[in-house]
């Protein structure tokens, strides 16, 4: 119960601040896109739309495969949304790619680029291991690219929290965005990594 709970109250609080945050300032989808964002070509509106729509797709479908009381109810059905959500990621991290090159922030860049590819890493891995048939090293890649993915939600709360940290810490604002940036993914994906090691190396209790 205690953990159902606490996967109920990690969910509520990604998507509430997923909604808060980020669907607001994304209107622009519908109200067309404002002259500061720089996308003036047909190209670039395409690639901004299809990263917007498939990494929502990545957060709807981590929800049943990152909650085992969903996940585990039906096994055929968590392949199917595996598979949604590994395509909707390549399609995501493509467009990163794509759109990294004119980023507005310029400290952000090499922090965004090395989230992006940790991320296609750990998709890669993850498809890897389960054609392997090793459940446990699937399921840490899986939740590892999930960290990456959720940059995007953690970034911002980042800016609007802990932005006042970084400026005391940094004297340029290319390493104030910087730290803060790497800050939003590497963090927790450490944490996560040590929690494994250490859950991995944990011997059993004596009787």
């Amino acid at each position: 119960m205690t953990k159902r709970i606490l996967f109920a109250s990690f969910w509520v609080l990604f998507f509430g601040i997923f909604i808060l945050l980020i669907i607001p300032g994304h209107r622009y989808l519908i109200d067309g896109f404002p002259e500061h964002l720089g996308k003036k070509t047909l190209f670039d509106k395409s690639i901004f739309t299809i990263h917007i729509i498939s990494g929502i797709i990545v957060y709807i479908t981590g929800v049943i495969q990152f909650t085992p009381s969903l996940r585990n109810k039906n096994i055929s059905l968590h392949r199917k949304i595996g598979i949604i959500y590994i395509v909707a990621s390549l399609f995501c991290i493509i467009a990163l790619y794509a759109m990294l090159r004119t980023t507005l922030c310029p400290g952000c860049q090499a922090s965004q680029y090395a989230a992006t590819t940790f991320w296609l890493l750990f998709i890669v891995l993850a498809y890897y291991f389960i054609r392997q048939r090793k459940i446990q090293l699937h399921q840490r890649m899986m939740i590892s690219s999930f960290i990456c993915a959720a940059y995007f939600v953690t970034v911002r709360v980042i800016d609007r929290l802990a932005m006042g940290l970084f400026r005391t810490l940094f004297e340029t604002d290319h390493a104030q965005f910087f730290a803060s940036d790497i800050s939003a993914w590497a963090v927790p994906l450490v944490i996560f990594h040590l929690y494994w090691i250490m859950s991995s190396t944990r011997k059993p209790s004596p009787v």
